[in-house]
């Protein structure tokens, strides 16, 4: 048989591989397709032919198409192996034909090639016919976490398998998050004394990246924090190389900078905490010349994230500040940078972010150029409750400069709803952190699917146009339920959720795999979420993302959280018969796998168990002990699990229950 592809493309090409390479598998040897780029217009498509291509090159119907780049259409008829796979970009035919792969029985459950599922299947009698817009036009994920260049990797192939269409590297090169992995901080185990992450390594690592970015066709997503003082000379590495930058800043550079408290200094110093001083004309000039700079070496960046500092209470008090509100001074750089990407001839799409004093629309100012932004709303929501869309029918709190205080979720869903329409009802997303540390509040993660398919649900009643995440790429122990969860629902909010899940733990697990829901899902309900949550009701720690109202001792001297505690030994006892024999049996190399992380996860809940119980009893010296001996366990199997358990993360979320100290983040 034969696919062909209409015009030469990166991504089109890398569609047409795909789909060889799994015909090829999937007929165990029988089919191997030859591949071609040709114009068949006019003459129909033949027998055994698969066409890929872009829906008006099919002449096919994109009445329900308003932005080519970024929306997604799959469009997929074949019967009998002859037929088209066609979306509405490259992107779009990649997806397609890892639809079509799954139509026939393939399964995706865990990125890389040790989390797949390929069965025997006879194409030549099998046909799908398709059609579907995404609901959502933005489905992706944001750099978090301890990770390597290959988990990042992994991710961003992972991504339109499972319907996502956007990566986005957080910062010039991500130090932040790639050095916590390659320093392996946290783990004393794997790291060398006095170890140091060099830089220009990690750079050449985000080129890879890109590149890999670019091979799928995603959405590339480029900056974020961590850039405002590249033309200072001070870029976001080591700590030593950081202050060495620091220490060199003269006078006349630091009045660039946010004066606090009687001080242009930077903050804890570090640059990504430390604002500029909006007010000063050189110093937003700085702000557009790199950003013009960044965009001139990457001219295929998509969308150019503008965020400025992370930490609260650090916006400049001087005298000319002080005149506008933090949002309109944002608004005033946002139009200054717009009008030197349009006089350099970048169609670049800029993202502003609502955080911390910017979730506060602006008073006097507007965004002159509408059409060139999308909104991130980065404004923490309670995953208890869910997105819900209520009137906010209180008073307006004054705005006092450097006294931040989280505001209820309805009225920063109403200021959502103002930044839009004072900016031209641009687009926007909900930028969550439930994958970031909120996980390890469900063990077994079933809750948190639940939640995920809820809430993603949920987003067009409360005017948002998709999701970013904010996620480490290590977070798939015990299963990966939950992003799939997001990334299906996302992509089409009418799935049902029993459907996917059913589905997941049959490719993800074999004869056995609804066993497994109902193990998983027993120890979600023991283990609530709701019990452990911590810093609020994001489960994250940094108090600027929204909620603050938990109690994040909640299930210290619980009666009810140790009553649960202690059914988990005898839960995970009677099951683990069922995973060693499953282990021993299963002939798949990649369930098999899935079963071994299950054996890891018994045990880490044995320990995790005890922890709780410990302190549910209000025994926290022995609470202590058990939280050191499951960091034991993980610690000395992270060369194991590194692909599924992110460590320092969940480290640091056992610490932080327990009060105990953290390695740094910015390390």
């Amino acid at each position: 048989m034969r696919i062909i592809f209409l015009q030469r493309n990166e991504t089109v090409e890398y569609a047409a591989a795909e789909l060889k390479k799994y015909l090829l598998r999937m007929s165990r040897g029988k089919i191997n397709a030859e591949i071609f780029c040709e114009d068949i217009s006019g003459e129909g498509i033949p027998e055994e032919t698969i066409v890929l291509a872009t829906l008006p090159e099919l002449s096919l119907d994109t009445s329900d198409l308003f932005d080519a780049f970024v929306e997604d259409i799959i469009d997929i008829d074949v019967k009998n192996l002859s037929g088209y796979i066609a979306g509405s970009n490259p992107r779009s035919i990649l997806m397609g034909v890892y639809k079509y792969c799954t139509s026939a029985g393939c399964r995706f459950f865990r990125p890389g090639e040790d989390g797949e599922y390929i069965p025997e299947a006879d194409l030549r009698n099998h046909s799908y016919k398709y059609r579907k817009k995404a609901d959502h036009p933005f489905r992706g994920e944001c750099t978090e976490g301890a990770a390597s260049y290959e988990h990042y990797r992994d991710a961003i192939y992972f991504l339109p398998k499972i319907g996502m269409n956007m990566f986005m590297i957080e910062g010039v090169v991500p130090y932040t998050y790639m050095h916590k992995w390659y320093g392996h901080v946290g783990n004393d185990k794997l790291r060398p004394k006095g170890q140091v992450t060099d830089y220009d390594m990690l750079e050449s690592y985000t080129n890879l990246l890109e590149a890999d970015i670019r091979k799928t066709g995603l959405q590339f997503h480029s900056l974020g924090h961590a850039w405002m003082f590249n033309k200072l000379g001070i870029r976001h590495a080591s700590p030593m190389e950081e202050q060495a930058g620091i220490e060199a800043l003269t006078a006349a550079q630091k009045k660039n900078i946010a004066l606090v408290g009687g001080k242009r200094e930077l903050i804890e110093e570090s640059t990504f905490y430390t604002h500029f001083c909006y007010s000063n004309p050189e110093a937003r000039k700085l702000l557009v010349d790199t950003l013009v700079e960044h965009l001139r070496a990457k001219p295929h960046i998509d969308f150019l994230h503008v965020w400025l500092a992370d930490y609260m209470n650090n916006n400049c008090e001087c005298e000319n500040c002080i005149t506008m509100q933090p949002s309109d001074w944002y608004v005033l750089l946002l139009n200054e940078i717009d009008e030197a990407l349009t006089a350099m001839g970048f169609e670049t799409r800029i993202v502003l972010i609502m955080y911390v004093d910017t979730v506060r629309p602006p008073v006097k100012l507007r965004l002159n150029n509408p059409k060139r932004f999308t909104l991130l709303a980065a404004i923490g929501l309670h995953y208890d409750k869910g997105y819900i869309n209520e009137e906010y029918t209180g008073e307006i709190p004054e705005f006092v400069r450097n006294d931040f205080h989280p505001e209820p979720n309805a009225l920063r869903l109403k200021w959502h709803r103002e930044w839009k329409e004072l900016c031209g009802n641009i687009p926007s997303m909900i930028f969550e952190y439930r994958f970031y540390t909120d996980m390890y509040c469900d063990i077994a993660q079933m809750q948190i699917s639940r939640e995920t398919y809820r809430d993603m649900r949920a987003l067009e009643s409360v005017s948002f146009q998709g999701c970013m995440t904010d996620r480490t790429p290590r977070m798939y122990l015990p299963t990966s339920l939950p992003f799939i969860m997001m990334g299906e629902t996302l992509f089409d909010k009418s799935v049902d959720y029993d459907a996917v899940a059913d589905t997941y733990f049959e490719g993800a697990f074999g004869q056995d795999g609804a066993k497994v829901r109902t193990y998983l899902e027993e120890m979600s309900r023991l283990l609530s979420p709701s019990s452990y949550r911590i810093g609020g009701g994001n489960g994250v720690e940094e108090g600027g993302l929204g909620d603050i109202e938990a109690d994040n001792k909640a299930w210290i001297n619980n009666p009810d959280v140790a009553k649960k505690a202690s059914e988990i030994p005898m839960l995970t006892d009677s099951f683990v018969k069922t995973i060693e024999r499953n282990i021993g049996t299963e002939t798949d190399a990649s369930r098999r796998l899935s079963w071994v992380y299950l054996r890891h996860h018994a045990e880490i809940v044995r320990s995790f168990a005890k922890m709780l119980l410990a302190g549910a009893e209000n025994r926290l010296h022995d609470a202590r002990l058990y939280e050191a001996e499951l960091e034991e366990y993980i610690t000395e199997h992270e060369l194991e699990l590194h692909n599924v358990l992110d460590v320092f993360l969940f480290q640091r979320n056992l610490r932080l229950k327990l009060d105990l100290p953290r390695a740094p983040y910015f390390n």
